[in-house]
This record gives structure tokens, sequence and C-alpha cells, in this order.
């Protein structure tokens, strides 16, 4: 969670100054005349900032709230006033949460202390109960300098796990400012801590609800809104199993939403695995269909890992027509995906549309060389072009053709075979893995060379790696972790 910075009393005047209101607000800080003499110190003070000098206007201005009789008429006015003086006095150097009666200039037992946070927060609340829009003017008295000091020093203690401290400094933000998004999501990093789930998860609900009111907030509210659904997920599975409709129900909307607000970047298609995750787990049918019904109406918003996925989860419930349309989509934002390639071939052979086949299968083998079953996909689709033939001539050559891609398969599977089972996409670079079986009769080793690629299909790093000794029968291993930005795709020459 980011640190936030302290606005200055200047800023905080110049948008309320202590002597204005709004007219939608009913507190009146002008009357009696004691007031507005007070008013006008505390904006005094505030100018001052922090100057050593502030605190004898900060003293001048608590002199003119000490007549209860002729504050009797506007009590809660003579509140707002003694709750910014309250405030102007945290921001002082050395200033702690209490000072006495003396040191205000406030009648009583001279010795009596008054703790300032507490105070603030009951005079502030008196103002707000007024009127909602009274909250308006109370915010920024609120959210100023003592309590984004000690905010702060509860993100701080929470980072270093000093867990008292953090909750000693949270339970101080929460008195000052109680609706900040950032006090509820310090509050549920400390349930979290504790173990206490539904404590935050509850307080996760608030956080994002308040960040929701403040566009500035939209990031913060974006990761909270992903600790949610992946807590609430995570959740229903342990502890909470005895809620796990309701809170995979939720995490399901949470992460649909992320979805649709982020269709083509990496957090949507994030936020699509996890909702994908919770649909496979049931088996519900019915939110797979609405999950998916937006992308196949219009599958451009989104990225193609997104579309990917997709075509794989509409393959798991026999939506076929769905993933055809998924795997086209991935393909043409990113044509060198090679399952796409290779999912979408068997799904046409399938279909009989053996010509659709043609060019996927090409990419096929210009992607991944040394895998027979790029061969054999595409000795299947000559198959059923030469099935439906009828000119004798053209029959033959497609026959021709077939036997070539089968004889390759064939010779494939009697050297050797390469696999990648993992490609991990990176914000800087990527992480591919796989294995090479050695078919044949002899040891031998393997040299590896792939190239990285853009959207475009354009080489942006390449990498080779030897792959040594590999015994007839065994199986060796390679990895790669390329590093430039923007790759999305691979290929490598075929093994020799």
């Amino acid at each position: 969670m980011r640190f936030l910075r302290v606005p200055a009393l200047t800023a905080i005047l110049a948008a309320t100054p202590a002597m204005a209101q709004q007219a939608e607000c009913p507190v009146d800080v002008y009357s009696p005349n004691q007031l507005a003499q007070a008013g006008l110190t505390i904006g005094r003070a505030a100018q001052m900032g922090e100057a050593p000098e502030a605190q004898k206007v900060l003293r001048d201005a608590m002199k003119f709230l000490q007549d209860e009789k002729k504050l009797a008429g506007n009590p809660v006015g003579a509140g707002f006033l003694k709750a910014q003086i309250y405030v102007l006095w945290m921001h002082q150097d050395g200033i702690g949460n209490t000072l006495t009666n003396e040191q205000l200039n406030a009648k009583g037992v001279k010795t009596a202390t008054v703790d300032l946070v507490s105070a603030t927060d009951s005079l502030l609340k008196a103002v707000e109960a007024l009127a909602p829009s009274c909250a308006e003017q109370t915010q920024q008295w609120r959210s100023a300098k003592p309590w984004t000091v000690r905010i702060n020093k509860a993100y701080t203690f929470l980072g270093a796990e000093q867990l008292d401290s953090a909750e000693f400094y949270a339970k101080q933000s929460a008195q000052l400012y109680p609706s900040s998004p950032f006090v509820h999501n310090i509050q549920a990093q400390l349930a979290g801590k504790k173990g206490d789930t539904p404590g935050m998860l509850a307080h996760l609900r608030l956080a994002i609800v308040e960040a929701g009111k403040d566009t500035s907030l939209a990031e913060t509210q974006k990761q909270m809104q992903f600790q949610l659904a992946q807590t609430a997920q995570t959740w229903a599975m342990t502890g909470g199993a005895a809620d796990k409709a309701a809170l995979q129900k939720e995490a399901l909307e949470v992460f649909v939403g992320l979805l649709r607000a982020h269709a083509g970047t990496n957090d949507g298609s994030f936020a699509f695995s996890s909702a994908a995750e919770i649909i496979q787990l049931n088996q519900d049918s019915v939110a797979a269909r609405e999950l998916l019904a937006p992308m196949v109406a219009d599958a451009s918003p989104y990225s193609d890992l997104t579309l990917l996925m997709a075509a794989d989860l509409s393959r798991g419930f026999s939506r076929n027509n769905d993933a055809m349309a998924m795997y086209a989509g991935a393909l043409a934002k990113n044509p060198n995906i090679r399952d796409a390639n290779y999912f979408l071939a068997y799904m046409y052979y399938e279909a009989k549309q053996p010509e659709k086949m043609l060019p996927l299968t090409d990419k096929l083998i210009a992607i991944d060389p040394s895998n027979g079953d790029n061969y054999l996909m595409r000795a299947y689709a000559d198959q059923l072009m030469a099935q439906a033939e009828k000119d004798a001539k053209k029959k033959a050559e497609l026959l021709k053709l077939q036997d070539e891609f089968a004889a390759k398969e064939n010779t494939l599977s009697q050297q050797h075979k390469l696999l990648v089972n993992r490609f991990e996409r990176r914000a800087e670079g990527a992480a591919i893995g796989g294995t090479i079986d050695n078919l044949g009769k002899a040891a031998k080793s393997f040299t590896l060379k792939m190239d990285f690629l853009d959207a475009a299909g354009n080489v942006l790093e390449s990498m080779t790696a030897e792959v040594a000794n590999v015994k007839p029968g065994d199986r060796g291993t390679f990895e790669f972790t390329p590093t430039k930005a923007g790759i999305v795709a691979y290929k490598y020459e075929a093994l020799k």
C-alpha cells in the first residue's frame, strides 16, 4: 500500500477556511462573535505551519472558546473550531497525543489532560451528525497531517511485522478518519495477520467501497479487489467451507468485474484464470456460458492470453463453437501461439474443414518443427481434402502430400521429439522449459536455438541451449529465461 502525502496546512485552509462553511452544512462558525474571532485566529495559526510561534496563536484561539454561557447556543460550531485547534496542535513538532488544559489554554484543572485524537473525533462526529454534507468539511481535517503520519506509521510497522505497534497507530488512524479506505485496509491486513479471515474480508469490502468514491484510488481499489477475491476463494476451500457457495460466488463476481474492467491487460488475464478455476472446480456450465458470452460476441477488447484460456475453458465444457472463436481471436492478435494453432487445427479437423487447417499447420511446422504431431496434423488435413476431391489427378497429389507428411512424422518418431511444457510470459521477458526425447538408438546431444517473438512475429531475442548426452529412450530438459520486454511467443530451429 502506498504511503500518503501530508497535505499542507495552507491547502486545507484554501479548501475550507476555518471561518467558512458550505451552504449545505448547517454548522455556524460565525455566531456568537467569539467563534468568528476564534476562526480568524485559527487561520493565522495555520498559516504559520509548524513554526513554534503557532503554538501561542493556538492558545489565543482556544481562549475565545472558553465562555460556556456565551457558546451555549452553538456548541457544535464551537466544537468544530476546537477540533481544528486540536488538529493544528497535532501538526506541531514534538506534540504527542495529549496536552494539558494549561498547555491548551483551556478551562479546568490545569494538569488534566486532553486526548487530542479522541477529542477531535468526538467533536467532528457532532458536526457530521447534523447533515451528511458536513462530512465534506470535516474530512479535510480528519485527513490532515496527524492522520497521514499515523496511517503511514501503521503500514511501516505492518511491513516490519511489528503488529502491536501497527495496531496502535491503526486504531488512532481509525479514530481520526474512520471512513478512509486505507484505514479499512490496514485493519484488513492486521486481521489477516491474526488469522481472522472473516474480519479481513469484512474490512476489505468496506475499503473497496470507500476507494470507489475517489477516482485517484483506482489502482488501490483494484489491488484490494484482487486480494478480496483471492482470499474469499481460498477461504471457501478451508476454514470458510460452511459459506463456500457464497464466498465462491463473491470471488467469481469480483474476478469477472476485474476482467471486464481490465480486459486487455495482464490483470485481466489473471482475473479470467481465477474465474475459470472456480467455474471448473464447480463444473458450473451456466457460469461458464455467462463468462464467455461477451467474449464470443466481441473478442477484440481481450488479450490473446485471455482468449487462449477462454478457448481452453470452452473446450472443457464442450462449447466447441465458442472455443474455435476464442482460438481464432487469440491468433488474430498473436499468430504464433503454438497451442492455439494446434487445437484450432484439430477442431477444424473434427468439423471436416481441412482448407482452414492448412495455414494453421504451416504455422505449426514453422514454430515447432521437431514435434511429429504437427506433421501428422497436416497429413490429416491432406487426407480430408483427398477424400472430398473428385478430380483423380488432384486426389493423387493430395494423397502424395499426405504420405510425405506422414513419413516425416514417422521419421521424427525414430529420431527425437521436442515438447515445450511451460511458457510463462513476464513483464520483462519470459520463461520457457521443455523436454527432448531421444527416440534413436544411440546417445545424442542436441543444440536448440530458440527465437522469442513479439505479437507481430518479430524476433526480440534469440538463445541457444545444449542438451547433452541424452541416452537412447531417455529424455533431456531445457530452460530459457529471455529478458526482453514484449515476448509473447516463440519458435525454434529444427533439431538435427
